[in-house]
């Protein structure tokens, strides 16, 4: 079985394969790794093997993981670089516990959720990174706003003095056929598009969050910058 350092070099490999064959730079790609469950040892050990942007689902694990990660385990200057990411849905009553604040909030699906992200940024004394994450097919088990509500809720971050609005977010249907992604990842690049052509400034739009273990080729090749991985680095979940 590949260690984790393998695993993160063929991907690694992949990734800068499906980016240049569409005219794109790797580095502007940036790999997230998804520690759902993972240990404080494998998270080290993809630190360690150069994955510094470290996403969470839950603030409650996203703090456990931080305050567990043995830092001396850590070359210095990777500790220093390590970035935290939270990638689920975020509920309002725990955004308060982002203490110190994530490098970027990738779900952001309500103008209350908004306001309440600004309230406690402002607290700290920082602006909040924050990406509005879109629900494309209309599922009901997922969060996210619409299309059409998009512009809406931009225009409420844009105007919250402690939000930075850095783009979009989706999570297209699961599929075990990357292809079938292809269509939510473009409309997800269009929709970004259409916003900065009604005058949303492009700063604003410069992030695409999309794309996890099964299709992550398929989403840089149609523009991601940022794609969540999670068993495609760590390998399978054990069972239970």
């Amino acid at each position: 079985m590949p260690t984790i350092a393998e695993r993160v070099a063929e991907v690694q490999r992949r990734l800068a394969a499906a980016a240049e064959q569409v005219g794109r730079s790797p580095a502007d790609v940036t790999l997230v790794a998804a520690a759902k469950t993972r240990t404080p040892a494998e998270v080290a050990e993809v630190i360690r093997a150069g994955v510094t942007a470290i996403g969470e689902n839950y603030v409650q694990e996203l703090l456990a993981a931080r305050a567990a990660l043995d830092k001396t385990a850590l070359p210095t200057v990777s500790w220093a670089q390590v970035r935290w990411h939270v990638i689920g849905h975020l509920q309002r009553n725990k955004v308060k516990y982002l203490r110190p604040a994530p490098a970027l909030i990738h779900s952001l699906d309500s103008a209350a959720l908004a306001q309440e992200i600004d309230r406690r940024a402002g607290e700290l004394g920082t602006r909040q990174g924050v990406l509005i994450e879109v629900n494309l097919a209309g599922e009901a088990t997922k969060s996210g706003v619409s299309p059409a509500q998009v512009r809406a809720l931009a225009e409420t971050a844009l105007a919250l003095p402690h939000l930075e609005l850095q783009g979009l977010m989706t999570m297209p249907p699961y599929t075990e056929d990357p292809e079938t992604s292809r269509p939510h990842f473009r409309r997800l690049a269009a929709l970004a598009q259409e916003l900065a052509s009604q005058g949303l400034p492009a700063e604003n739009l410069r992030h695409l969050s999309m794309g996890m273990s099964g299709d992550y080729e398929v989403a840089v090749a149609e523009g991601a910058t940022l794609v969540r991985l999670g068993t495609v680095l760590f390998g399978p979940r054990p069972p239970g």
